[in-house]
């Protein structure tokens, strides 16, 4: 089982889009794939058709009040999800509020996770845009960290915020975490700001950029108000097509 956390400290970068999306291309080529939505906001199960106020949330899987069966959704054969629930603003609350040297307050997630039986080939965690205590439990636990990052200008100079904060996670709780993949989203080969976007991280990232670039695309604004991933709402679109890629690459890196 391979756990990697979708984050970045900036907001509004697609970073539940590329979670529902790659998960949701990572089972077309046969994978089990399991997606975590650890916002609060709850975008990843609104995306996939579920109102949060009305299901069992992964806040009470995380604290294990009930079992990973009582919570876990299923999309299609080959991914399944856990949602937030309207309680899990509270979890990070109580995290916050436990005594600095508690155990728990850094390795929630992963305590629940590492009790569960959990048959998947990845699991994707959609992170909070925030410097949170549930942004730090997700990074802990773990094993690399997916970056998407607009082809914009000001995405550049937020990008150092996530970097900082996975070396200090990696110092103190997660020794093995890693940057694994920056993946360039909303690119528009139009632009000339997409194409210095990508030499910059080029240069700074290397074989961690992607060469998939997941363009600017209408059909991946549109899939979530019809709960569905790109493959289900527009499969012959760009967005299908860049996703696509984006999972072999994924495979291929191993």
């Amino acid at each position: 089982m391979k756990t990697i956390a979708i984050s970045n400290l900036k907001g509004g970068v697609g970073k539940t889009t590329v979670t529902v999306n790659l998960g949701a291309a990572l089972a077309r080529e046969g994978k089990r794939v399991l997606l975590v939505d650890l916002d609060p906001q709850a975008n990843l199960t609104d995306h996939l058709g579920v109102d949060f106020r009305r299901v069992t949330g992964v806040e009470k899987f995380l604290d294990q009040q009930v079992s990973f069966q009582d919570v876990y959704l299923t999309y299609n054969d080959n991914m399944h999800f856990l949602p937030a629930g309207r309680e899990l603003a509270k979890l990070e609350t109580a995290l916050y509020n436990m005594f600095p040297t508690k155990a728990k307050r850094y390795f929630t997630i992963k305590d629940a996770f590492g009790d569960a039986d959990i048959p998947y080939d990845y699991v994707l965690l959609d992170c909070p845009p925030s410097l949170g205590f549930i942004t730090i439990n997700a990074l802990a636990f773990a094993e690399e960290v997916y970056v998407p990052i607009q082809c914009h200008y000001l995405a550049l100079r937020g990008l150092g915020k996530i970097l900082a904060l996975v070396d200090i996670v990696k110092k103190k709780y997660n020794e093995g975490l890693k940057i694994g993949a920056v993946i360039p989203v909303m690119y528009d080969r139009r632009n000339k700001i997409s194409g210095f976007v990508l030499d910059k991280l080029h240069k700074h990232f290397e074989d961690r950029l992607t060469d998939a670039k997941i363009r600017t695309n209408v059909a991946l604004a549109e899939s979530p108000r019809f709960g569905k991933s790109i493959f289900d709402h527009a499969p012959d679109s760009n967005g299908a097509k860049d996703f696509k890629a984006l999972a072999v690459e994924i495979i291929k890196r191993g």
